[in-house]
C-alpha cells in the first residue's frame, strides 16, 4: 500500500467519525458557500479547560475529516493551547514554513490538501470555528 493510499484511507475513516449532534443554540455557525460545508459548535469548559465540544457538521470528506481531527486535538485543552493548534494548522495549510507537526497529531495527513487551493477552506473551516468559539468572536457568519 502506498503512503498516499494510506492517507486517503485515514481521511475517509476520520470523515466517518465526524460529529453530527443536534445543537439548540450554537455559539458559532460557519458556512463555506464554495463547497457547502456547514458547521455549528458550542462547548463546555471546566476550570479553563475545554471539556466538551458539541458539533453539528455536514460537508465534503475533507471538511468532515478536518472536523474530527480538530475535535480530537482541542478537547481537554486551554484556550491558549487551542489557539496554538489553530495557528499552527493555519501555517501548515498555507505556508511551507516549519511548524510543530507533533502539535497537530494525525491532522498532518491533510497536508496533501494544501496543494488544492479550493480545498484549503474545507480543511480550515472547523479550525476557524473553534478559534472563534474560544475567542468569543461574534463575527461568525
Amino acid at each position: 500500500m502506498e503512503l498516499r493510499d494510506l492517507y486517503q484511507r485515514i481521511i475517509l475513516e476520520n470523515a466517518k467519525k465526524c460529529p453530527n449532534e443536534q445543537i439548540q443554540n450554537p455559539s458559532v455557525h460557519l458556512h463555506n458557500p464554495t463547497c457547502g460545508d456547514d458547521i455549528s459548535i458550542s462547548c463546555r469548559y471546566e476550570n479553563h479547560i475545554l471539556k466538551a465540544i458539541h458539533i453539528n457538521a455536514d460537508g465534503c470528506i475533507i471538511f468532515k475529516a478536518a472536523t474530527s481531527f480538530m475535535k480530537a486535538l482541542c478537547i481537554n485543552k486551554t484556550k491558549t493551547e487551542i489557539e496554538k493548534i489553530v495557528m499552527n494548522f493555519s501555517e501548515f495549510m498555507t505556508n511551507d514554513k516549519k511548524i510543530n507537526k507533533q502539535l497537530l497529531g494525525d491532522a498532518v495527513i491533510l497536508q496533501s490538501v494544501s496543494h488544492l487551493p479550493m480545498r484549503i477552506k474545507c480543511a480550515m473551516l472547523p479550525f476557524k470555528a473553534i478559534y472563534q468559539l474560544v475567542n468569543g468572536d461574534d463575527n461568525n457568519r
